[in-house]
């Protein structure tokens, strides 16, 4: 209960710093207010901020018994779309971190998350991301359990 409250929470802010993100940089769009541009000013002086909030996200989802995936996926792809480069990092760090035999699978589990995702929080596109989220998971935990060492959940959250 807690956690889906939490990732509500969290997925209101997400959804909101996106969308205002998409205003500012659109040509025709109303200035942002005084709040907005503040928000945003904010975000953009510390990514830090954001960045471990998606690492905390998708390590709960891989390394953790996720009871609440529907409730996690919803930030999650906020946080990815906020964080491309830094997500593109994270992956590469992750497939990086498997054993070689490994990597080509779960570099696939990664594409297949993103697959079909249109760069919007639209509900038909989050409820492809949570359904592609569900492989994901699945897929990952199948591909660790079959391997003797698999990535370090310490190693993701730095």
């Amino acid at each position: 209960m807690v956690c889906t409250g939490c990732c509500s929470c969290l997925d209101h802010i997400v959804t909101y710093l996106f969308k205002q993100l998409s205003r500012s940089t659109k040509k025709r769009s109303a200035p942002l207010t005084q709040e907005s541009d503040r928000f945003l000013h904010i975000m953009q002086q510390h990514p830090e901020m954001i960045q471990q909030m998606l690492s905390t996200v998708l390590n709960i989802i891989i390394f953790e018994d996720c009871r609440n995936q529907w409730s996690m996926s919803r930030p999650l792809l906020g946080l990815i779309l906020l964080n491309e480069k830094y997500f593109s990092d994270l992956r590469n760090s992750i497939v990086n971190s498997q054993p070689p035999e490994k990597q080509q699978a779960m570099h696939l589990c990664f594409e297949n998350l993103m697959e079909g995702i249109e760069r919007n929080l639209l509900t038909k596109n989050r409820d492809r991301f949570t359904q592609n989220l569900s492989a994901f998971r699945r897929e990952v935990n199948d591909s660790m359990k079959n391997s003797a060492y698999g990535v370090n959940s310490n190693d993701m959250m730095s």
